[in-house]
């Protein structure tokens, strides 16, 4: 008879693995990888299937912070190019948020729905300050 092991996982673990990750680190693939492209294609998955525009706004902002993280650590490496193309990519990803935002604002206004809305537009501003601060490097 073949012995069955069980392996055992607290709750509080596999829920954060079931769920998206929002940590900052991320995969460590850096931007200067040959396989950084994978990493961008998640990225891009992730949003596709993202159907809620707070949710989409909340991944594009992550993924902007992420962005802003790795442009700094390319300026360490001495790489300006690649750091500046990743603050264009961080700019881009906060207006892509900006834009999710005012999408479910509208919804918002269309369902009558003022608390949720207020709430959006806070979102939105500071997405907005976020946007005109830049990255800070």
């Amino acid at each position: 008879m073949t012995p069955v092991y069980f392996l055992a996982v607290p709750p509080r673990v596999a829920r954060v693995e079931a769920g998206f990750p929002n940590d900052l680190p991320g995969p460590k693939i850096s931007p200067d990888s040959k396989l950084y492209f994978l990493k961008i294609w998640w990225e891009k998955i992730v949003i596709l299937f993202t159907l809620d525009s707070v949710k989409r706004a909340e991944r594009y902002k992550v993924f902007a912070e992420k962005r802003a993280v790795e442009a700094k650590e390319m300026l360490l490496k001495g790489k300006t190019g690649l750091a500046d193309k990743l603050k264009e990519v961080y700019t881009a990803y906060l207006n892509k948020a900006k834009d999710a935002l005012n999408k479910a604002i509208q919804k918002a206004i269309d369902k009558g729905k003022k608390s949720l809305r207020q709430q959006l537009e806070k979102m939105v501003d500071d997405i907005v300050n976020k946007i005109k601060e830049g990255i800070k490097l």
